[in-house]
């Protein structure tokens, strides 16, 4: 796996539900798993390809990572084959799918990307897709 260098963070009011959701509707896998002493998650590694995910439950008030609201975040898929068929897993699973497959084009990608788009359980924005942005 190569090191990523920008990393999602997800905070959830009850981040063991949304890992669940995680795995089971997207097949993210878990790399690590920190629990504190009552059995909440301080920190989980979720892995989609060479991308890693952390989510964690809320904090206290007092923590700055208390106040992070809804996010939006896209998932590159491989090819449009894989696109349908997370789609399909997700559509199996019972997941929130707000936008079936499409071919969306914009003039970041005028080629189009294959793509669907998805809430989980707490409202965040999931879309799993074929664009993949370049740093050249």
């Amino acid at each position: 796996m190569q090191n990523p260098t920008v990393t999602i963070s997800l905070v959830y009011d009850d981040a063991r539900r949304g890992l669940k959701w995680a795995t089971e509707v997207l097949s993210l896998r878990v790399k690590s798993l920190y629990e504190t002493p009552d059995g909440k998650i301080a920190f989980a590694e979720l892995v989609w390809r060479t991308g890693i995910i952390f989510i964690s439950d809320r904090p206290p008030a007092d923590n700055p990572w208390a106040k992070v609201g809804i996010a939006s975040l896209a998932l590159v898929a491989e090819d449009a084959k894989a696109v349908h068929q997370a789609y399909q897993r997700a559509k199996t699973a019972g997941a929130d799918i707000v936008r079936p497959v499409h071919v969306a084009r914009t003039p970041a990608f005028p080629e189009g990307s294959t793509q669907f788009d998805l809430r989980d359980p707490e409202g965040n924005l999931w879309t799993v897709g074929t664009f993949q942005p370049k740093l050249e």
